[in-house]
C-alpha cells in the first residue's frame, strides 16, 4: 500500500470513529486531523472537505458490498449456510457502523446515505431469494414455506441484531453475535425444513 493510500486510510478510519462518537456535524476536520495525527491540509489534499470524506467512505461500503458474495460458499446444508450469511451480514455492519449510524440518526441531512444503506439488505434479501428457491427444489426446505416471507424475516432478523449490537452496546435489545448464530439462527433454519 503507498504511502498516500495509508494516509487516506487513516484519515477514513480516524473520520468513521469520530461520527460514531460524535455524528457528522460533531465530527471536524479539525478532531479528524488530530485523531489521524495528520495536518488539517493533508486532509483537504486528500479529501477537500469532510463531504469528501464521507464520499470515498460510502464508496468504501458500496466496493464492500459487491464483494460480500465472495465470502460465500453455500454447503446445501440450510442451518450451515444461514449461519454463514449472518455471520458476514453482522460483521459487515459491524465494520461499517458509522455509515449505519448516519443512516439511523441523521437520515434527514442525508437521505443519499439511506439509499447506499439499503443495499446491503437488498442484496442479502435477493442472493437468499435464489438460495431459498433452490433448496426448495433440493428438498432442504419444506415446498409450503412462503419463500418470500421466511427471507424478509431472516434479512430482518440479521440487521435488527445487528445494528441493535452497536447502538445499544448495553442492554439486552440484542443478543451477542456467537449466541445469536448459534441459537436463533439455527432454530430459524430448522424451521424451514
Amino acid at each position: 500500500m503507498s504511502k498516500d493510500n495509508q494516509i487516506q486510510e487513516t484519515i477514513l478510519s480516524a473520520f468513521s470513529d469520530l461520527i460514531r462518537q460524535y455524528g457528522y456535524r460533531g465530527t471536524t476536520t479539525k478532531k479528524i486531523a488530530t485523531m489521524a495525527d495528520v495536518n488539517e491540509s493533508t486532509i483537504f489534499r486528500h479529501f477537500k472537505n469532510k463531504a469528501g470524506i464521507l464520499k470515498a467512505l460510502v464508496q468504501n461500503y458500496l466496493i464492500d458490498v459487491k464483494e460480500a458474495a465472495n465470502d460465500f460458499e453455500f454447503h446445501n446444508d440450510i442451518e450451515t449456510d444461514l449461519v454463514q450469511v449472518a455471520n458476514i451480514y453482522q460483521q459487515f455492519i459491524k465494520r461499517h457502523q458509522s455509515i449505519f449510524l448516519l443512516s439511523l440518526h441523521e437520515s434527514t441531512e442525508f437521505p443519499e446515505i439511506e439509499s447506499v444503506v439499503n443495499q446491503l439488505p437488498q442484496y442479502f434479501h435477493d442472493l437468499l431469494m435464489v438460495k431459498f428457491h433452490e433448496m426448495v427444489q433440493a428438498g432442504e426446505i419444506d415446498s409450503q414455506t412462503d419463500i418470500a416471507t421466511e427471507v424478509d424475516s431472516f434479512v430482518t432478523l440479521c440487521f435488527g441484531n445487528a445494528v441493535a449490537s452497536f447502538v445499544y452496546p448495553n442492554s439486552a435489545l440484542f443478543i451477542k453475535a456467537e449466541q445469536f448464530s448459534e441459537k436463533n439462527i439455527r432454530t430459524f433454519a430448522q424451521h424451514l425444513k
